[in-house]
């Protein structure tokens, strides 16, 4: 009988260590996917911030734009004067009066602000006749992140320019 009990004891030395080797194969399992959550949790974060930057510059681009309408068309009531429109309707009135066909302005982004992007604006009259085609850009450094276009019925009027919006393309 005794070598009978002498069997099991080394039966039970021999398998000793293959249970810690169990744990940390499933503890290494349980890791990887911990941090394979954790991955995916995060790219799907960072998609979210990028379409929110993308619907902020949209926003920006249409809120110019919304602006430019109202300072060119008088047919759009404005209750607000900025300096900045005056100016660039004068700029575009000297545009429509040269023999230029395109012209491009660049605006940076406000200084301090990482929630603005910067403004380009492309004035076009040679697409068709009559017409002012403007493209309003907001750019993150050089790269276009998101726009409109507007068009305007342009007429002279005793020296004067008139503008008529008819329209977002």
């Amino acid at each position: 009988m005794r070598k009978k009990g002498k069997k099991v004891q080394q039966k039970k030395r021999h398998n000793r260590g293959a249970a810690m080797i169990v744990v940390v194969c499933v503890m290494m399992v349980v890791t990887i996917l911990s941090l394979t959550l954790l991955m995916s949790a995060y790219q799907m974060f960072a998609t979210v911030n990028d379409e929110g930057k993308d619907e902020l510059y949209y926003q920006q681009a249409m809120s110019f734009s919304e602006v430019l309408r109202a300072r060119l068309d008088p047919s759009v009531s404005s209750g607000t004067t900025v300096a900045l429109t005056d100016e660039l309707k004068t700029h575009i009135d000297d545009f429509m009066a040269s023999g230029e066909q395109k012209e491009t302005l660049k605006a940076s982004a406000p200084s301090g602000s990482a929630a603005y992007g910067g403004i380009t604006l492309t004035l076009d009259k040679s697409l068709m006749s009559g017409f002012l085609i403007v493209r309003i850009a907001v750019v993150d450094g050089e790269t276009p992140m998101a726009g409109c276009t507007c068009k305007y019925q342009v007429k002279q009027v005793s020296g004067a320019w008139s503008y008529s919006f008819r329209g977002y393309y």
